[in-house]
């Protein structure tokens, strides 16, 4: 398979899967998007954090908004950015902080099945990506980050609630 080779990546809704792979003795990042799959001469945190940067956060920030909602909890999905008031979130499958992770982003799960390693994780464009995780694990990854989204959602519908039909000036 012949791969497209990019140097800079901005996540976004049509951002399916971050997999870290190596190259030599360099970690570079697959990109599943709806369209095309791509390597990134970058690492999957480097992307993450570039990215809630360029859309208006940073990592930091996302993974404290999360922390303030679950607790101290590890393996947090974070909200990287918002598109039209809807909460653009990634779950991490691993540690954040292992050179292993691949973050997923919620939109882009159809379903998740058991399998014999792990579990099959079926995104939206219909690739089947087996992961070595349990599926147990990725599922509370999965509802925690819906429980995240919810919680956005109803954040924003009490906002518009509160605000006027028109602007105060």
């Amino acid at each position: 398979m012949s791969a497209n080779y990019v140097n800079g990546y901005l996540l976004s809704f049509n951002t399916y899967l971050l997999q870290p792979v190596q190259y030599d003795s360099k970690i570079f990042t697959r990109v599943i998007d709806k369209h095309n799959e791509l390597i990134v001469t970058r690492k999957p945190m480097h992307i993450l954090r570039k990215s809630c940067i360029s859309l208006g956060t940073t990592y930091e920030a996302a993974k404290h908004s999360a922390k303030r909602f679950f607790g101290n909890q590890h393996k947090l999905p974070i909200v990287v950015a918002y598109d039209y008031g809807y909460p653009c979130i990634f779950l991490p499958i691993y540690s954040p902080n292992s050179v292993h992770n691949i973050w997923i982003g919620l939109h882009a799960i159809s379903n998740i099945v058991p399998s014999k390693t792990g579990c099959i994780v079926t995104l939206k464009n219909d690739k089947q990506i087996e992961l070595p995780i349990q599926y147990a694990s990725i599922s509370k990854q999965f509802v925690n980050a819906s429980m995240l989204y919810k919680h956005y959602m109803n954040e924003r519908k009490q906002i518009s609630q509160d605000t006027p039909n028109h602007p105060p000036f």
